[in-house]
């Protein structure tokens, strides 16, 4: 069975859940039919199937799941709560303990409290007792253990596993906790007692007072964060901006010809000049031949090498076509798809006018002929009101005289029923009273058939012990009696050779292999005589080809002359068709009115 508990899936029914709760006076089999019929057809029928499964299971089992519910409201909230019914449905009845990876990475997805709430729920060993405690007002005590406890016991184990990964998972997200930025020291060689107490006593000291050179302090590099970055990286954009409108509004100012537009008598000297050249160009006049020479088409001889290099033909030609319809794909044939393009959109905008035409023309006939039509049922509906008053008359008076015979025929059943109860009490009493005598002669009569069977069963041990006794005798007779010396075809010489054989075993052996020689030479024949026919058939087959081949391109060529003519006459057929009926409708409408 597939796993479709993802959290996806849970989400979408739980807004399933939602909507059924919004519709009114609706049953669940009804809505789970009308939401499968709103589904789009490339959904999977599993999954349709799945989502009715647990709709309708947990509209079923929906009062227990609320209750266990709100037992945890304090720790659940109002979505967790809805994914809470549904994953306990599914823990429940559903899916089972294999699946414990895929359900840890749902609850994981869905929400980290819901994951934390649930595993602690039933990692608890009171939690069987409670289950069976709220589910003794809904189920019968028998199905408590079996579809409720038993499969929540399976399932303990693997939730302690479940809070375990958990818990690993919570431990290392602390630990990767941002921590705050460290502020670097500023480095205090120059201000150490020891230096410059041993300077002060080697050096003499000044006649005058010297001003001691000032030492800089290294300046402490601060680590920018990302915040500030983003901030300098917005100023700095704003700037760029108000610097390119200003060189933009002076260029304009300057009135430069690169900054102006281009204005419209440009464009109208440039479509003149267009189509000038369209004009000046003027296609060559085709040149009608006089002249015929008549071919004198030869049959050829159909040979194996003839087939063949048809057919390698019709793979050239075929592969040439798929060539062509690359380089139209791949662009590279530009000109081509130019025309080809042309031709498409001159076709497509005379097949719209054609439409509009139509849809008008049928547009104009539905509304003649919806005026027929009101005319028509006006006159219909008074007709049939007149035939309803009398009809409503006639069949007061046939309901009438039904419950008067329906009286008459209820109390005679009721008689006939209250004879039929006796008679049935009656039966009864026979019936047991005939039970009780057949109950005994059965019990009589397998007594009876035991001890024949006892009996029996004796006499053949006796008979067994006495022939037992007898086969001895004969045994101790036939040891001391000397039997002649009998030559035995089946065994060995007794020479102690590993390869010994005795005469029958010889003959088996080469009966045997003159067999097998015979049946491989019957299937190196056959696989012959098939190789043969399996060439024989290719053949055929090309034929087959090569002649489908010639009458798709005949045809081909004669659709390609006769379409052009055939689309316009049925277009023009059709809208003088539409005309008529117009007109036809009209005129009738005319004469109804009056």
């Amino acid at each position: 069975m597939v796993y479709y508990y993802t959290s996806g899936n849970v989400k979408m029914v739980r807004n399933i859940l939602i909507d059924y709760g919004s519709a009114v006076a609706v049953a669940p089999h009804e809505y789970m039919k009308m939401y499968i019929e709103k589904c789009p057809k490339d959904t999977e029928d599993s999954k349709l199937g799945w989502v009715a499964e647990t709709f309708l299971g947990i509209q079923k089992h929906g009062q227990f799941l609320k209750d266990i519910a709100f037992h945890l409201r304090e720790d659940l909230s109002g979505e967790d709560k809805d994914f809470f019914m549904i994953l306990l449905h599914a823990v429940i009845f559903q899916i089972k303990p294999k699946d414990v990876h895929l359900l840890y990475k749902c609850l994981f997805n869905l929400s980290k409290p819901l994951l934390d709430t649930f595993t602690s729920f039933f990692r608890n060993n009171e939690v069987l007792t409670f289950l069976a405690h709220v589910g003794e007002d809904y189920y019968d005590a028998n199905y408590i253990t079996a579809k409720i406890t038993s499969p929540l016991y399976a399932w303990q184990p693997h939730m302690s596993e479940m809070a375990k990964t958990f818990a690993a998972y919570v431990k290392k997200m602390e630990s990767r906790r941002i921590k705050p930025l460290t502020v670097p020291i500023a480095p205090t060689v120059l201000n150490r007692k020891g230096l410059r107490s041993a300077s002060r006593a080697t050096r003499p000291l000044p006649s005058s007072p010297v001003s001691l050179p000032q030492v800089s302090k290294p300046k402490t590099k601060r680590i920018v964060s990302r915040n500030d970055l983003d901030e300098k990286l917005k100023k700095s954009y704003e700037k760029n901006k108000q610097k390119a409108n200003y060189l933009l509004n002076d260029v304009k100012n300057i009135e430069c010809h690169y900054a102006m537009d281009k204005s419209k008598a440009y464009f109208q000297k440039l479509h003149s000049i267009e189509e000038e050249i369209k004009d000046s160009i003027k296609p060559l006049p085709k040149v009608q031949s006089t002249y015929s020479i008549k071919k004198i088409c030869r049959p050829v001889r159909e040979t194996a090498a003839t087939i063949k290099r048809l057919n390698k033909r019709i793979q050239l030609a075929e592969q040439e076509e798929v060539q062509w319809f690359n380089n139209v794909i791949n662009c590279k044939n530009t000109a081509k798809i130019e025309e080809l393009q042309e031709f498409n959109r001159q076709e497509n905008e005379r097949e719209r006018l054609l439409d509009i035409e139509k849809k008008h023309l049928k547009g104009q006939i539905s509304y003649e002929e919806a005026l027929l039509a009101k005319q028509r049922v006006v006159v219909e509906n008074k007709k049939k009101y007149e035939q309803f008053l009398k009809e409503k008359e006639m069949w007061n008076e046939e309901i009438e005289k039904w419950r008067k015979n329906q009286i008459i025929i209820n109390r005679k059943k009721m008689e006939k029923l209250s004879l039929l109860e006796l008679n049935v009490l009656q039966a009864k009493h026979n019936i047991a009273l005939k039970n009780k005598e057949a109950a005994e002669n059965f019990k009589r009569r397998n007594q009876r058939l035991l001890e024949k069977a006892l009996r029996d069963k004796q006499d053949e041990l006796d008979r067994r012990v006495k022939m037992i006794k007898e086969f001895k005798i004969l045994a101790i007779i036939a040891k001391k009696a000397k039997v002649p010396k009998i030559i035995d075809l089946t065994e060995t010489s007794g020479l102690g050779l590993l390869c010994e054989m005795s005469m029958a075993e010889l003959q088996e052996r080469v009966n045997a292999m003159k067999i097998g020689l015979h049946d491989e030479l019957e299937r190196k024949k056959n696989t012959i005589k098939a190789v043969n026919e399996e060439k024989k058939e290719e053949l055929k087959e090309t034929k087959k080809n090569i002649e489908v081949y010639m009458n798709e391109k005949a045809t081909l060529r004669r659709n390609i002359k006769t379409n052009t003519s055939s689309t316009q006459n049925a277009s023009s057929k059709e809208i003088d068709d539409l005309k008529k009926t117009l007109m036809e409708k009209r005129k009738l409408r005319m004469k109804m009115s009056k």
